[in-house]
């Protein structure tokens, strides 16, 4: 695989070209730009450039509105609630970080509600920038479903992504992960039916509730809960805080990002910021640090997200960035 190094605002600027160029407003464009960087930075171009190729798709098809203006509304005492009108969920995310940012510092936790969005690809991109901050941001959302419940065949929950980032206390991020409650993530099905290889055992199952491992028939059928009951619990909780919460699209009533028609997304996602000395005061920095070192004091540990080497600049493949470029110079033609 050959790989093309640039820097990041020359990312930024050719993947915002392609989103405007695909009917995306300069504001989105630039907002969900500093996202695709941020994933591929980080090692995940699946929500980086490749994800790129997606949203171009579906601004075309008009299942995103890439000229939503979000707006935003205190709903109560340190609840911001952020409708993105079927556009994209970075910007609505931004609009509302400042006051969720304000509840945040005054109250001790604040909630950042944004409903009717578009797919958000790296969940972990919305925790992240409320740690840059000081505070612990923990976020959920839904997406198409693609998962049954424990003993079912029928898709009923979306992979229900859940992230969180939590702040060292010195400017920087002590941890951080992001990862859906399904077994596996619907990519790597997807990619193993392209290439005919099996999946494992565990991942999903075939139309008539059967456990399998071909990819195919996993696609058609309905991928498994990680952790089988326990992690459906967790997707549950996703489901109820990101759809019902928000006000927003259920999974069962959302189609894939693979199809090219239809109804927008109306995705939400949900975000709540904590300040962590808000009760345990500097004690929770000096527990964060005990714990900290507990883990990395055993040979090959470490704490999640902490290994991801950012630079300022980014080795993309070279195929994909050529794609890129070519998105951002002309739109596709619609079949």
């Amino acid at each position: 695989m050959h790989t093309t190094t640039v820097s990041i605002q020359e990312f930024e600027a050719v993947a915002a070209a392609a989103l405007q160029c695909h009917g995306a407003s300069e504001v989105a464009s630039r907002e969900v730009a500093k996202a695709l960087r941020r994933a591929q930075q980080r090692g995940n171009p699946h929500c980086g450039l490749g994800h790129l190729e997606i949203d171009c798709r579906q601004l075309l098809c008009g299942r995103v509105d890439g000229q939503a203006v979000p707006t935003k509304s205190l709903a109560k005492t340190g609840l911001i609630q952020v409708n993105a009108a079927n556009g994209f969920a970075q910007p609505a995310f931004s609009l509302g970080l400042s006051d969720a940012l304000s509840c945040v510092e005054a109250l001790g936790v604040a909630v950042l509600a944004i409903s009717r969005a578009y797919t958000c690809a790296a969940l972990g991109y919305f925790p992240e920038r409320i740690a840059e901050h000081g505070f612990i941001g923990i976020a959920f959302t839904n997406a198409s479903a693609s998962v049954a419940a424990p003993d079912g065949a029928k898709p009923i929950l979306g992979t229900n992504p859940i992230a969180m980032s939590v702040p060292d206390g010195k400017g920087g991020i002590a941890f951080q992960f992001d990862q859906c409650t399904s077994a596996a993530n619907l990519r790597h099905v997807r990619q193993a039916a392209q290439r005919g290889h099996p999946i494992p055992p565990g991942w999903a199952v075939t139309r008539d509730g059967t456990p399998t491992v071909d990819a195919a028939e996993a696609l058609a059928g309905a991928l498994l809960s990680s952790g089988g009951s326990r992690g459906f619990g967790i997707g549950l909780m996703a489901e109820v805080l990101a759809s019902f919460f928000t006000n927003s699209a259920m999974s069962l009533e959302t189609k894939s990002l693979h199809v090219d028609s239809g109804s927008p997304h109306g995705l939400g996602v949900f975000c709540l910021l904590l300040d962590p000395t808000a009760i345990a005061g500097d004690q929770f920095w000096v527990n964060l640090g005990r714990l900290q070192d507990a883990i990395l004091a055993q040979p090959g540990t470490r704490l999640p997200g902490t290994r991801k080497d950012v630079r300022e600049e980014i080795a993309v493949e070279s195929t994909m960035w050529e794609k890129a470029q070519s998105l951002a110079a002309s739109p596709f033609r619609r079949e």
